[in-house]
């Protein structure tokens, strides 16, 4: 019944509230917290400075929102902190009533979407309340429910909020052309475009106008990142350097640690280009098995994985925090094989 689904809608959002102010402070907590870093940065744009000028800053612009929305009603580390944490949570119950409103419209018992969404949150655990992946998680769930929903300026709009707040949503746009070129649905392409670059456009106009170079530094800094410690590459040669089959050795740089080496700057340069073609042969695959006559939540839930999950093991750069990118397409996936992913997950969360 109606008022059986609302109940389920409003435990779960009690349970999170619970499980970020108090699970994730108590039994299960965390000793490192990058939230004094983004205290640092929103204290530094509120002061007049510019990031990627006047200081560098990892994250595209959008990212600073989050950072500055907070900041302007703490003067204090602590006060930010727990700004920042409710800031989350209200991205998190968003995240979880979106996937009440998906279970609603394919006649699925909501607790089941919510039920899995919570448990991503769990295994994850508390780097979710400090780190900012909720925020391009939540657009990007945003940006697929609206397609699904057929509101392709409102589609556009969150994937380049979440594109402009980090990077990978952008892996996601090719999916959603696909579709439009398979239903030769041309307007809602041009459409699409328009609203993306227009949003995005408007977001990096500040930097374009004070000086265009400095967005550049944001590009560099990237680019030049060796192998980081936690990617799959590193995987690799730290267990060949273990046998003695080629060397590696770790320095901290770029906020991470980092190997050292040929064969690390080898797969540094290699791992762009490899994925590039392991993401066209997943649009390629995508463009093979869309069904067109009908958008499916759950196609579009489960090639959106599959395109993130690509991202993160062929890229050089992989930190933990980056599986919270999947959490909310876990509930979205159906069939049989949805229940080995979801245990690979627990697994590696």
């Amino acid at each position: 019944s109606n008022e059986n689904h609302k109940w389920q809608l409003v435990s779960f959002v009690l349970a999170h509230i619970l499980i970020f102010a108090a699970v994730f402070h108590s039994i299960y907590s965390i000793q490192y917290s990058p939230v004094g870093l983004y205290f640092d940065y929103a204290a530094k744009v509120l002061h007049g400075s510019l990031p990627y000028r006047d200081f560098s800053l990892e994250y595209p612009p959008f990212a600073l929102v989050f950072f500055v929305l907070p900041k302007l009603f703490s003067s204090t580390w602590q006060t930010f902190a727990v700004y920042y944490q409710i800031e989350v949570v209200v991205f998190d119950i968003i995240g979880l009533y979106l996937m009440y409103l998906i279970a609603r419209r394919t006649a699925r018992a909501p607790w089941k979407l919510l039920a899995v969404y919570t448990a991503g949150i769990l295994v994850i655990g508390p780097i979710t309340g400090q780190q900012y992946d909720i925020f391009p998680a939540v657009l990007t769930l945003l940006a697929i429910y609206f397609f699904w929903r057929d509101r392709t300026a409102l589609a556009w709009v969150f994937l380049a909020l979440g594109t402009m707040t980090k990077i990978y949503p952008a892996v996601i746009a090719p999916i959603f052309l696909v579709y439009y070129l398979r239903n030769r649905e041309y307007r809602k392409i041009s459409r699409g475009i328009i609203s993306f670059a227009a949003v995005s456009l408007l977001i990096l106009l500040p930097f374009l106008i004070t000086g265009p170079a400095n967005l550049l530094s944001l590009y560099n800094y990237h680019a030049e990142r060796g192998v980081q410690m936690e990617s799959t590459y590193a995987s690799f040669l730290e267990l060949a350097d273990k046998l003695g089959l080629a060397q590696a050795s770790t320095q901290f740089t770029f906020g991470s640690w980092n190997l050292t080496g040929g064969a690390a700057t080898f797969l540094a340069d290699a791992s762009t280009p490899l994925l590039v073609l392991l993401l066209l042969a997943v649009y390629w695959l995508i463009y093979r098995r869309a069904d067109t006559h009908r958008i499916d939540i759950a196609d579009i839930g489960a090639f959106s994985l599959l395109a993130i999950v690509i991202t993160l093991i062929t890229s050089k750069v992989l930190s933990p925090q980056y599986l919270i990118w999947l959490i909310p397409l876990l509930p979205l996936l159906t069939g049989k094989v949805r229940y080995w992913i979801w245990g690979i997950y627990a697994a590696v969360g």
